[in-house]
């Protein structure tokens, strides 16, 4: 036999097990989220609340986070973003009496309002990591109250940090008045 039909034999084969590789993880892995999931952007603070705040959030995909145990042999993502990690610590260092961060969220902001304490720039539709916990605060109930901060995804800066609101009792309209 010719060595051209053994190398053309050979190349066929290694086509069609490539593409019976690339059928099977095809139909065996899920595919990729190409859309944000659908629904409030955060689950802590309703649509109403930030609305009331003069905060606008558009959702985004969220990034892939690694297990603990690979970050921990140094296998980091290759991204231009700060990770979800590494914007909660900004906050921790940056805002004092931080007593914890309860919901991490990448997203688009808009801030509309005076209500809350710019550390930066003008917030327009930026891409920001959204935080929401609890920080310590004389006069409230129980000392603390929710805050959600917004951190710069590229850079990792905090932006801003505001004050949630309580939501509106039933009955009563919610968001900024006239």
């Amino acid at each position: 036999m010719r060595i051209w039909a053994r190398g053309g034999g050979a190349l066929l084969s290694a086509a069609a097990t490539g593409l019976l590789a690339w059928f099977l993880l095809s139909a065996l892995l899920p595919a990729p989220a190409t859309a944000p999931r659908p629904g409030p952007v955060l689950e802590t603070v309703t649509p109403a609340q930030l609305a009331a705040m003069s905060v606008r959030l558009d959702a985004t995909l969220q990034p892939v986070q690694l297990p603990d145990w690979l970050n921990g042999l140094g296998v980091q993502l290759p991204t231009g973003i700060e990770v979800a990690d590494e914007a909660a610590a900004t906050v921790r260092r940056d805002s004092g009496g931080v007593r914890s961060v309860t919901e991490r969220v990448l997203a688009y902001a808009t801030v509309t309002g005076k209500n809350a304490r710019p550390r930066g720039p003008t917030i327009v539709r930026r891409l920001v990591w959204a935080l929401v916990g609890t920080r310590a605060a004389a006069g409230s109930v129980g000392g603390l109250v929710q805050v959600l901060w917004l951190v710069d995804a590229r850079i990792g800066t905090q932006l801003a940090e505001i004050t949630v609101l309580p939501p509106a009792p039933p009955g009563l309209p919610s968001g900024p008045g006239p």
